[in-house]
């Protein structure tokens, strides 16, 4: 094999890799690449949650029924199209979740523990904006209070 060989596959290897580390990154910081949702960092008190934000009527219907899991430091985040009552439901889901109710960079509620059994239908304790879906124990395992201060970028 000749040098020019040589270098062409180095290249090309160097290549793949560097596109497969910004394919990771846009992932994990930019976008969703399996559902094409922004992410949007959603900090508490002492941590974050890396959230696939959603605000179309049909993203909000769907949010994250049918999926099998949601990783820990992940969520979704529902911009709701006006600042009122909250109400989501478990239809479709496979696994338990809290729901963080958010106004004005404020907790204002938080649903624990909710089995993807539960057919109650969910209400926000007051109006809210955004609302927060992660995975079960959140809420408990990082102290999240009403009132707590929240930022999103």
């Amino acid at each position: 094999m000749s040098t020019k060989s040589k270098v062409i596959i180095f290249g090309v290897v160097i290549g793949a890799i560097v596109l497969a580390i910004l394919l990771n990154y846009i992932s994990s910081e930019v976008y969703s690449l399996k559902y094409w949702n922004p992410i949007r960092k959603v900090y508490f008190k002492n941590t974050f949650v890396k959230a696939e934000a959603v605000d179309t009527a049909e993203k909000i219907e769907q949010g994250l029924a049918g999926r099998k899991e949601l990783s820990e430091g992940r969520g979704m985040l529902f911009v709701m199209p006006s600042d009122d009552w909250q109400r989501f439901w478990m239809k479709g889901m496979q696994f338990p979740i809290d729901i963080i109710w958010l106004e004005r960079g404020r907790v204002v509620g938080c649903e624990k523990n909710i089995s993807p059994n539960d057919e109650r239908i969910f209400t926000s304790p007051s109006k809210s904006s955004l609302v927060l879906e992660i995975p079960e124990g959140f809420c408990d395992h990082y102290n999240v209070q009403i009132n707590d201060p929240v930022g999103i970028q």
